[in-house]
């Protein structure tokens, strides 16, 4: 009896270890993928040197919100924000800065994009989320992951294909 209970002992042992790696393994490839959305954002925005660059003519459409959704969609990052309204969650907001991106359940997928003005010219913050969806429990998880472009000047408004 005294070794039924010791391999008791072992084995639930076990399974709790299992559970932590499990988890830990979970969470790894969850902020890799959020930090890569982040950093694919804030290469895109620096590249064109602003959020709000439009195509020429009439019709013109945010390219940089349509290079990025692109983007997003090669991913796998395909969260969408209504989604999270429904859940109660929303864009944190960030002192000094001007939510540009994510402000409504209209927006295509869950990231932030925020825009700073300092005396030298302006740069954007950028808000992914490490999403988790635990069944057992029920709950929806967010955890942000931040960061900002370098200082961007002489904006332009009109990019030319």
């Amino acid at each position: 009896m005294r070794e039924a209970i010791g391999n008791a002992f072992i084995v639930n042992l076990l399974l709790v270890f299992l559970v932590v790696v499990a988890a830990l393994l979970i969470g790894s490839v969850s902020y890799s993928k959020a930090f890569k959305v982040k950093n694919r954002i804030i290469y895109t925005i620096e590249k064109y040197g602003g959020w709000d660059i439009t195509t020429s003519g009439s019709s013109g459409y945010n390219i940089v919100q349509a290079e990025i959704e692109t983007s997003l969609k090669d991913i796998g990052y395909h969260l969408s924000l209504a989604t999270v309204f429904l859940l109660g969650g929303n864009c944190p907001s960030r002192a000094g800065g001007t939510i540009v991106y994510g402000k409504d359940a209209s927006t295509t997928y869950h990231y932030c994009v925020y825009e700073f003005n300092n005396e030298k010219g302006h740069y954007y913050g950028v808000t992914t989320f490490m999403h988790f969806d635990i069944p057992l429990i029920g709950n929806y998880l967010e955890f942000p992951i931040y960061g900002e472009t370098k200082t961007l000047y002489d904006v332009p408004t009109h990019f030319n294909h």
